[in-house]
């Protein structure tokens, strides 16, 4: 196939500032230290990095037809992402996701816009899973006109030999049970330490990887500053971040490190590399995009 995977995008355009100040109502004026306009949306930054790696991936996006979706698809031609499965909107506005960066943390605010434009009878119409043998899902929760899709699709996809890793982000609504259905279909699953714990209804890390590993293969829990767990066959191997990645590094902005460690993960883990050497390389580009604001300018490039 000419892809080596696919996935259906929460495509944005991403207003990042990072502070050392949290915003105050009542008319409170204060200073950022930076900011930056940026491609967004976790599959946007997950094929970013995965295309820098040398991965081809097949990207079903929705943009409006405005000033920021001209800057979507330029920036898209810059990082030499394939746009054949893009489409413009003619109705919604292109989406925006706001990002107001504190420190190691962040808040997000998103108008979904264009974004709502996707759904199963796009995804199907676009043929763009018949593109690539693994279908990366990303953003299930945000996504949620696809979720009801995934459940049905998913072993279809399985009866076709295709492979299926998934990134549900955050539930904005608090329905983590909704993922439970699509689970026993997925071959990798990503989630980070809260999402883990929320969606196997256990308190701690091992506990939710040993739950979620008796239905997932592989669980890969990530863990921020302490890295990454991986949960495989019963058992679970905890992976630091290397001091040659963490010693000096100055953290700008935590947008997308969690994408980045997912491409990373998944580009190695389809070239059938050793678990470790998956894990190896999701760190460098998890840790990688921290150096920036936004997380595209500061991926890993080998």
């Amino acid at each position: 196939m000419k892809y080596d995977l696919a996935l259906v995008a929460d495509l944005c355009i991403d207003l990042l500032f990072a502070a050392k100040v949290k915003p105050v109502y009542g008319q409170v004026e204060q200073f950022m230290d930076d900011y930056r306009i940026e491609l967004g949306g976790s599959a946007s930054i997950f094929a970013s990095q995965f295309t820098k790696l040398g991965g081809k991936a097949a990207f079903l996006g929705v943009y409006g037809n405005d000033g920021f979706g001209d800057f979507l698809r330029n920036r898209m031609k810059e990082l030499n992402m394939d746009d054949l499965f893009l489409i413009q909107s003619e109705v919604d506005q292109t989406a925006v996701g706001l990002g107001l960066g504190y420190y190691d943390d962040r808040a997000m605010l998103t108008y979904k816009g264009s974004m709502e434009n996707i759904n199963s009878k796009l995804v199907e119409s676009s043929a763009v899973l018949h593109a690539a043998s693994h279908v990366h899902i990303n953003s299930y929760y945000l996504l949620e006109h696809l979720q009801e899709y995934w459940i049905e699709k998913a072993p279809v996809l399985q009866r076709q030999r295709k492979t299926i890793s998934l990134d549900t982000n955050w539930s904005l609504n608090g329905d983590w049970e909704k993922v439970h259905d699509l689970l026993p279909y997925v071959d990798v699953f990503l989630p980070n330490e809260e999402e883990a714990k929320l969606i196997s209804k256990r308190d701690s890390i091992d506990e939710a990887g040993r739950m979620l590993n008796e239905i997932c293969p592989i669980v890969v829990i990530k863990r921020g500053p302490d890295g990454a767990s991986v949960f495989q066959n019963g058992s679970v191997t905890h992976f630091p971040i290397p001091q040659t990645l963490s010693k000096g590094l100055i953290i700008k902005d935590t947008t997308g490190a969690g994408d980045n460690f997912c491409a990373g993960f998944i580009f190695n883990w389809l070239k059938k590399e050793s678990i470790e050497n998956c894990v190896e390389l999701g760190l460098k580009c998890g840790t990688s995009s921290l150096k920036e604001i936004g997380g595209i300018k500061g991926q890993f490039v080998p």
